[in-house]
């Protein structure tokens, strides 16, 4: 009998839901090789999962170590579980080099240009590396070229860009492809010129007081910035009140301000370069009661909220906060949303409320998460609450219709921002499910 097949990408997972409910994601490490047992599941429950070998290839390991395939677990929370799989020696004895590692991508403007520039780790014994590019993070990825060097410069105009990078040895035997990296164009960019992109907002910003309680000096202080040529220092007298600039650095990642405000005095920093500006940073405060600032009580800063993102497509955030001895009262709130393409968590919104609509522009065709910070006028805050990550939502229908002996026809509701699905197939409701590709290539090899 002939067998059509339907070879779809697989994308999205069970959504995250409450009241007990957990979602185990398992993932192949290697695009070909298929991996079960992935759902939302009730506490205490039991499953299974497993790892599902290409030709050539064999199961190596979990992300936690263990080599035991299929493998058996109790639900107890969310969790992800990767499989990783190597070379089985039946196909030409195998690559000599493992996957390259480390990789990060960045936009970066040369000569005028701009570039999506990705870098990583040196592989042991590989003389070169292959670069595979998309723009869905599991669709069909393209041989761009190949490079000698751990780095490489693409030119694209493209929103959403996925990379991968495979090593080969002196045989010209590859590695299997490494895990992606995903950077997103900037549609609001900014400037060009000076050869870079405009810095990100400046982290870790403190203040200090360095001289007496009778002639304060305050010593501003900030994580240098990468691409930056300069900062900004700006003073409040409230923590969302106007700022003024008060100084500046080109190499320093600290200025001192020799005549602070009595009472409170904010302050926030801003990094630049020919680009442009960043946005400004969380801000800092320093309380000088020398000048008759200060009531004499004591003002606890903030314990870390409590972060609920609900939604997939659309989403929103909601947090609450802890009224335990020696949380203060929040007066606002900052959230900021995990970026991907540069490794680190992007502002969002300052607000007085305890909720924040994510635009749809700024959800992540994948998992997304999100931080939020409680701020009051005790000084610097830095605590912070953390979601948990939210995967797409699954399709809300799916059906099977027989359209001849060959072939049955599937059909589902479409999942906003979905880049692909993926079918599988069980000989029962509640029986081990498999990649419905994975066992038509078994049944054509038979």
């Amino acid at each position: 009998m002939k067998i059509k097949t339907l070879f779809l990408i697989f994308f999205s997972t069970l959504l995250f839901s409450c009241d007990k409910q957990y979602t185990i994601r398992v993932e192949s490490s290697l695009i070909g090789c298929s991996v079960t047992g992935g759902g939302t599941y009730t506490s205490g429950t039991i499953i299974e999962i497993g790892a599902i070998p290409i030709e050539g290839y064999k199961f190596s390991s979990w992300n936690d170590g263990s080599s035991e395939n299929p493998r058996t677990l109790t639900v107890t929370g969310n969790a992800t579980y990767r499989a990783y799989f190597e070379r089985s020696g039946s196909n030409g004895g195998g690559s000599g080099v493992s996957a390259p590692t480390g990789l990060s991508s960045s936009f970066v403007t040369v000569d005028g240009v701009e570039y999506l520039y990705v870098s990583w780790n040196n592989v042991t014994n590989a003389v070169k590396y292959n670069i595979y590019y998309c723009t869905v993070i599991y669709g069909s990825y393209q041989l761009l070229g190949s490079t000698n060097e751990t780095y490489a410069y693409i030119n694209t105009t493209n929103t959403d860009n996925y990379v991968r990078i495979t090593a080969l040895d002196r045989n010209g035997s590859e590695s299997e492809r490494s895990d992606y990296t995903y950077c997103r164009r900037n549609s609001g960019g900014g400037g060009g010129g000076g050869g870079t992109t405009i810095p990100n907002a400046p982290s870790n910003v403190t203040a200090t007081n360095v001289g007496s309680s009778s002639s304060p000096q305050v010593l501003i202080s900030w994580s240098s910035v990468s691409n930056a040529t300069y900062y900004k220092v700006y003073r409040s007298s409230s923590a969302n009140g106007g700022y003024s600039q008060i100084g500046s650095s080109t190499s320093n990642t600290s200025i001192y301000d020799n005549n602070p405000m009595s009472g409170l005095n904010y302050y926030k920093v801003k990094a630049g370069n020919n680009a442009g500006e960043s946005p400004f940073s969380s801000y800092t405060s320093y309380n000088n009661n020398n000048g008759g600032g200060g009531n004499g009580t004591t003002t606890y800063s903030p314990c870390p909220p409590t972060v609920n993102v609900s939604g997939s497509s659309s989403q929103s955030v909601s947090w609450t906060i802890s009224t335990s001895s020696g949380c203060g009262n929040p007066t606002s709130y900052e959230v900021y949303k995990y970026d991907p393409c540069s490794g680190s968590w992007e502002l969002k919104s300052t607000t007085s409320s305890r909720s924040y609509s994510v635009p749809s522009s700024d959800i992540h065709p994948g998992i997304n998460r999100y931080a939020v910070k409680a701020i009051n006028d005790a000084g610097s805050a830095t605590n912070y609450g953390y979601s948990s990550e939210v995967p797409l939502s699954k399709p809300a229908t799916f059906s099977a219709q027989k359209q001849d002996n060959e072939h049955i026809r599937f059909t589902w509701s479409s999942v906003p921002k979905a880049t692909g699905y993926q079918i599988f197939q069980s000989s029962s409701a509640n029986g081990s499910y498999y990649i419905l590709t994975r066992l038509v290539v078994q049944a054509q090899l038979l």
